[in-house]
């Protein structure tokens, strides 16, 4: 049963009914295609067929047109084939003699042309051979796709349909608007026939929901009924295809097989809009494929140009092909179904396919459309455009890089390379431009892009701009190579202007491997003008690579470092090209020196400015830094989830420093994932790491080896000039596996020479996390002794978690002389440690590891790091004057931050907070 059909076929019903009464009519079918004709002539036989009368029916076809009565004569042959003797004479009896061969048994295979002089007794006999037939039973014409039959039979069914009257005879004629051929004169006559005008639209929704109760067999759920509406457009063929390849699928006419039904291209569906594509004359044709290549972008005007159609022209196709259910009738035209572009694109061949995608980006580029838009058709096209394509295609290039769409920017580079003579300037500019996107997927890629450009370049002024512009991730993929021709440069005394030169030597200081270099830039700094660096941006940059080198190399003493940093700190611009380096340069000079807290507004600040360049390593760079601030703070719990929503995203590896600081933690699961990352960096100290990592997790090594493991990373930070203790604390950690082997004075001795350092570098953190280590290897009275020196020095340090640590183990060494401060400090460490997002089992200073957050709570990835600090502050407890004093700072600021974390939480108050962030970790059971 057809959907929605009941008065079209109600009143074929009636005209067979009245054929039986001799009162003979011709009825027309019409509508845009896919909307039921067919199928309601098939419904016409089945009626006829079951009411005794005889069925004639004939299928016209583009291919056969040329044929000489070919509808006709599929009308007739079976009809006269089974003709009763004393039928056959009444038939001979009323044509003229001439007329005879075409009616006789084998008369529909002679030939046409001999009756072509006198075609008027041929239009009687067709009508006088219907009322013969009539005369028993009803006769019903059934002739689909009138428009495209011969001239001879539209001849013929012309005659006949206005000579109905006294027949016992219905033609159900099916005609397809918006064709050429269905405004014929020929056509028209048998239309204007028509005793009435069937008509065919898109199903109601209503209609929707029942095709699909009776292909599918069960009743659709209300968003599958809204996804078929929308894909269908409430046209019956298509819908039935769709749930049709559908239903081959498995899938149900369900929510699940909503999204399926609306991104389903089926090849039955794509067929017949082929075949309707084919149909359609040239220009149509024309129009199509203009409107296919445009895509979104079409309106009116580009597809005429493109399919090279006046005004007038467009119009008229336009409301034919909507009329043929092609297009859909809107503003802007647009197919019924994607799988009509499909076909298009199907049937249009390479060469013609390349032509359209030229025009249409030609035509975009010149109209003012999107660049991208340009883009698109231009990557389509392999063959070279000329400059005009270089221009649109670095257009969008910068429209890409707006909405961080780093791939996308790269292939419109890519493309415009094709553009470009191997050996020209411009080439090299590509090349420095694709640099920069890739550097963010494929460094290793981008410092060879990086290498090939600056030979094109034609000055020292240009190959340094290159050099700036690319990311520092591209020198460490090739540091040699690269660090060389930046030497090179720097080693020519004139064409690099001093803005650029010192950008350069900003890279080649934060790229340093080895003591000398580091001890260099130490000693550069200490006879730098420092005045003369914080006037400009270069400067500024190379002034935070100087400051990192000499507290990596702990060559000058922490105040004086912190000194200079703070005065760079407040010079720091967001204007400044390089301010993600030069922000997370000072973040870990700033962490190094036991000042983490200082860096927090200029972290909020860079992180804006990148954010709104939307550079992804500028991001990811001031991410890392921004975590490595959290956790010199000892917010671990809201450090590393940070971290963790940053995984799936991170585009580059994770900073040298970072990973020593999330070595010191008790989760190493972290740990291995940075050191394991198959596109981590290969920093010599990156390898120390490595080492350390084996030694400290429970491995299957000797502790004979897993302290030399240690040993060898001390040696390798050394080499490479990091030798402040607060860099990772190695001997730390070797003193304790010395211990568990029993060699106490080699432990001591490790651990006294740690202290040493870390008081000649005069960080707080560093100097009480050694002292910590010297009361676990000092014995008894003096250990504890240690230990409360620790606990004095960390309580004026900013890491909580250290504090924490410390409380747990003077806890655990008082346990037996003063059980009651040992209570005391063991509730203090757990209070400590759970405002750190970690919580302690006992006394033992065992940290519990850290689990992800429990589902459903939510994340504060949209915190900025002050907002962080101070709601990780409040979670644990302290009042809003208690936090002002602690980060120095107004209890106003104070609750403006709260305010802005409750509303980014989407929390009310400080309990809420408090499962928020700070008990979102918990112990295992």
């Amino acid at each position: 049963m057809l959907a929605e059909r009941e008065p079209q076929i109600t009143r074929i019903m009636h005209a067979i009914a009245e054929a039986a009464g001799n009162r003979g009519s011709l009825l027309l079918l019409t509508g845009p295609s896919g909307t039921g004709t067919t199928s309601l002539l098939q419904v016409a036989r089945d009626l006829a067929t079951s009411q005794g009368a005889a069925v004639l029916s004939a299928v016209a076809a583009t291919a056969e047109r040329d044929f000489p009565f070919g509808v006709l004569r599929q009308l007739y042959e079976p009809l006269i084939a089974g003709l009763t003797d004393t039928d056959r004479t009444a038939v001979m009896d009323g044509v003229a003699d001439f007329v005879r061969p075409v009616f006789a048994a084998d008369g529909c295979s002679a030939d046409a042309e001999s009756l072509a002089p006198v075609p008027h007794a041929v239009l009687h006999g067709t009508r006088h051979l219907l009322s013969v037939v009539g005369r028993h039973r009803p006769v019903v014409l059934l002739v689909d796709d009138l428009q495209w039959a011969d001239v001879e039979s539209l001849r013929c069914l012309g005659y006949v349909a206005h000579r109905l009257a006294g027949l016992s005879v219905v033609i159900v004629a099916s005609l397809r608007p918006g064709l050429p051929e269905s405004e014929s004169e020929l056509v028209r006559a048998v239309a204007d026939g028509a005793a009435e005008v069937l008509r065919t639209g898109p199903l109601s929704d209503e209609g929707v929901r029942t095709t699909i109760r009776l292909v599918c067999g069960a009743d659709a759920t209300e968003r599958f009924t809204a996804a078929a509406v929308a894909a269908s457009r409430g046209t019956p063929l298509v819908l039935r295809t769709l749930l049709s390849d559908l239903a081959q699928s498995g899938l149900r006419p369900d929510d699940a097989g909503a999204e399926n039904l609306l991104s389903a291209r089926p090849r039955a569906l794509r067929s017949w809009y082929a075949f309707l594509l084919r149909s359609l004359p040239a220009q149509a044709l024309s129009y199509a494929a203009a409107l296919s290549f445009l895509g979104d972008a079409a309106d009116a005007r580009l597809v005429g140009e493109i399919a090279g159609l006046d005004h007038v022209e467009c119009g008229i196709i336009t409301r034919n092909l909507q009329a043929l259910g092609l297009i859909v009738p809107d503003r802007t035209p647009r197919f019924s179904h994607p799988a009509a572009h499909d076909a298009v694109r199907d049937t249009t061949g390479v060469a013609e396919a390349e032509r359209l995608h030229i025009a249409a980006a030609r035509a975009l580029h010149r109209m003012g459309h999107p660049a991208e838009q340009v883009a698109a058709h231009l990557l389509a096209v392999p063959s070279p455009q000329g400059v005009w394509a270089v221009d649109a295609l670095r257009d969008a290039v910068r429209a890409a890089a707006r909405r961080g769409a780093s791939s996308d920017a790269a292939r419109y580079l890519r493309r415009a390379l094709l553009d470009t003579p191997a050996h020209a300037e411009r080439r090299g500019t590509l090349l420095v431009e694709l640099a920069a996107v890739v550097s963010a997927t494929d460094p290793e890629v981008a410092s060879r892009h990086l290498l090939q450009a600056l030979p094109l370049l034609p000055d020292g002024a240009g190959r340094a701009e290159a050099l700036v512009e690319v990311p520092v991730v591209c020198w460490r993929a090739a540091p040699e190579e690269v660090t060389d021709a930046a030497r090179s440069l720097l080693a020519d005394a004139g064409g690099v202007d001093l803005e650029h030169r010192m950008r350069v030597e900003a890279r080649l200081v934060l790229l340093a491997e080895d003591r000398r270099a580091v001890g260099d830039a130490t000693r550069r700094l200490a006879g730098e003008d420092r005045a003369r660096l914080l006037a400009t941006p270069g400067g500024r940059e190379l002034l935070a690579a100087l400051l990192r080198a000499a507290a990596l190399g702990a060559g000058m003493s922490c105040a004086d470092v912190v000194a200079a940093a703070s005065d760079l700190l407040a010079a720091v611009s967001p204007e400044d090209p390089g301010i993600a380096d030069t922000v997370a340069a000072l973040v870990e000079t700033f962490v190094l020196a036991d000042r983490p807290d200082a860096v927090a507004t200029v972290l909020d600040m860079a992180a804006h400015e990148v954010r709104r360049r939307a550079d992804p390593i500028a991001i990811a760079t001031l991410e890392d830094a921004t975590v490595l601030a959290l956790l010199a703070q000892g917010l671990v719990g809201v450090s590393l989830e940070l971290m963790s929503e940053q995984a799936s995203c991170r585009p580059v590896a994770a900073s040298a420093l970072l990973v020593g600081a999330i070595l010191t933690l008790p989760d190493l699961d972290r740990a291995r994932w940075l050191l394991a990352d198959p596109v981590g960096s290969e920093h010599p100290v990156i390898t120390a790491f490595r080492q350390a990592l084996r030694a400290i997790e429970e491995s299957p090594d000797s502790l004979a080896t897993r302290v030399q493991r240690l040993l060898d990373c001390g040696r390798c930070l050394d080499r490479v000039g990091w030798s402040n203790p607060a860099v990772f604390p190695w001997r730390s950690h070797a003193a304790e596996l010395l211990h568990r082997l029993g060699d106490h004075a080699a432990a001591l001795e490790l651990v006294r020479a740690e202290l040493a350092a870390a008081v000649r570098w005069g960080g707080r953190q560093a100097i009480g996390r050694a002292q910590r280590a010297v009361g676990v290897a000092e014995p008894g009275a003096a250990g504890v002794h240690a230990t409360r020196e620790a606990l004095d020095t960390v309580s004026r340090s900013g890491n909580r978690w250290e504090l924490a640590r410390t409380e747990a183990q003077l806890s655990f060494l008082l346990r037996d002389s003063d059980p009651d401060e040992s209570a005391r400090l063991a509730a203090r460490a757990r209070a400590t440690a759970e405002a750190c997002g970690v919580r302690l089992q006992g006394l033992h200073d065992a940290p519990v590891p850290l689990k992800r957050p429990r589902d459903g709570l939510p994340r504060p990835s949209g915190l900025t790091p002050a907002e962080l600090r101070v709601a990780g502050l409040a979670a644990a407890g302290l009042t809003n004057q208690m936090i002002a004093e602690e980060l120095d700072v107004s209890s106003r600021a104070v609750e403006k931050h709260l305010t802005n974390v409750y509303r980014k939480l989407g929390v009310s108050g400080r309990t809420a907070l408090r499962d928020a962030l700070g008990t979102r970790f918990e112990p295992d059971s």
